[in-house]
């Protein structure tokens, strides 16, 4: 008997590989692709995920956490692993044993590690991270840092590898702040190598998911303008790829590697980028799905859930669903969201409960044939997209597919 499931993630693996795939020929064939794993894979999960990736064109992870990597290592996950974010001074001598690389943001943070690599007798590796602009960890720009940068590569149990930055705004049609913030990573690369420090030997990185939509756009809206100014000569043109550019403005911030995350999950990085994922043609890898556990009519004027925020103006086909906040789903959908049935809209009705919320499905054709354990899509399909009950909430696709709780299960497709 199949087993039974009041709510489950489906996660289609073979979107995902569809998607790096789309991804990995988008960036340059000399810039390497770390996939991001952290949160979960974004609420995906983090081992599955990762050895599809690398086995699908990824040659890197990142982690925010330490633990997040130590998984990935304990489910026999070899590649390299970058952690992007702090780890406690107790957990620097996991890092070390299970060759994680450790993001350097400050000569105490690289002192930490240096003591725990020391004692453990192996050469820890680090990035370090530079603050251009996002005002969050790294060094800023400038010859302070450069001397700080200085005490960290003497440290002898200390093996730099990379640098990298953090864009702020890359996700923004609007991409002054994004070069703005490059010129200042180039400007501590020059700097440190005035200062002898072997910037040519190190992985260069600072492209995201954001700064790959610039580039995707920069490449489309091109190509759309040469293709409106030779309208007339298109058809003999039509076998000849050479006339479209392949370069954009922003092809040089690939540098060595690019860290790309919540594209390969299917998602835009903003509302205003979501036109990158057509273009790429890249799937929703997560579908977050119910069952309906009761329906019931209502009459006119009753009222529905707590504090009776919805009150029926007809008679009403009212479904319940066994999913609330407590699974991820957002109580800011009351009243708001839609959800999927038989390949129709149904409107949340009322406030969302910690374990339930109830749907309007007087609309659905055939409603009073409508019975309990049938199949309801709450996202993931077609207009039903993450990243559209997210706007509706002023919130990013992000946040719903990392908040689908672990109370729900991932099923692997």
């Amino acid at each position: 008997m199949q087993e039974y499931r009041r709510a489950w993630a489906e996660v289609h693996l073979e979107n995902l590989i569809h998607n790096v795939r789309a991804i990995r020929k988008a960036i340059p064939a000399h810039t390497k692709l770390l996939a991001a794993v952290k949160a979960d894979a974004y609420g995906h999960g983090a081992v599955e995920t990762s050895k599809a990736l690398l086995e699908n064109g990824a040659d890197s992870l990142g982690v925010a956490l330490c633990e997040e990597g130590l998984k990935l290592r304990a489910n026999q996950v070899r590649a390299p692993i970058l952690v992007m974010s702090y780890t406690p001074e107790p957990l620097l001598d996991a890092v070390v044993a299970n060759g994680l690389i450790q993001t350097v943001f400050s000569v105490e943070s690289a002192l930490a590690l240096a003591r725990a690599a020391a004692k453990r007798g192996t050469p820890a590796e680090v990035h370090i991270k530079i603050d251009t602009g996002m005002g969050r960890l790294g060094f800023l720009p400038g010859s302070d840092a450069a001397d700080k940068i200085g005490e960290i590569l003497r440290e002898k149990a200390l093996r730099v590898t990379g640098i990298y930055t953090h864009f702020a705004k890359s996700d923004s049609l609007d991409a002054y702040f994004m070069y703005e913030q490059y010129e200042r990573f180039l400007y501590m690369l020059h700097t440190l190598k005035e200062r002898g420090a072997p910037v040519n030997h190190w992985t260069l990185h600072a492209g995201n998911s954001g700064m790959l939509s610039q580039v995707v756009f920069d490449r489309f809206y091109q190509n759309c303008q040469i293709f409106t100014n030779n309208q007339k000569n298109m058809e003999n043109q039509k076998n000849n790829t050479d006339q479209f550019p392949q370069k954009s403005k922003a092809e040089e911030i690939f540098l060595d590697m690019a860290r790309i995350g919540i594209m390969l999950y299917g998602l835009p990085p903003s509302s205003e980028m979501s036109e990158v994922c057509n273009i790429l043609q890249l799937r929703p890898v997560m579908r977050l799905m119910t069952r309906i556990s009761m329906t019931k009519t209502l009459p006119p004027r009753a009222g529905v859930s707590y504090g009776h925020l919805f009150h029926t103006n007809r008679e009403t086909i009212v479904a319940t669903l066994p999913i609330g906040y407590a699974d991820g789903y957002p109580r800011l959908l009351s009243n708001k969201g839609h959800v999927v049935v038989r390949g129709h809209y149904a409107p949340i009705i009322g406030a969302i409960c910690m374990d339930q919320c109830m749907i309007d499905v007087t609309d659905i054709p055939s409603a009073h044939e409508i019975k309990p354990g049938e199949e309801v899509t709450l996202f993931g399909s077609g207009a039903c997209s993450a990243d559209e009950l997210a706007n509706q909430i002023g919130t990013i696709g992000y946040e719903l597919v990392c908040g689908v709780g672990k109370r729900v299960p991932r099923v692997y497709i």
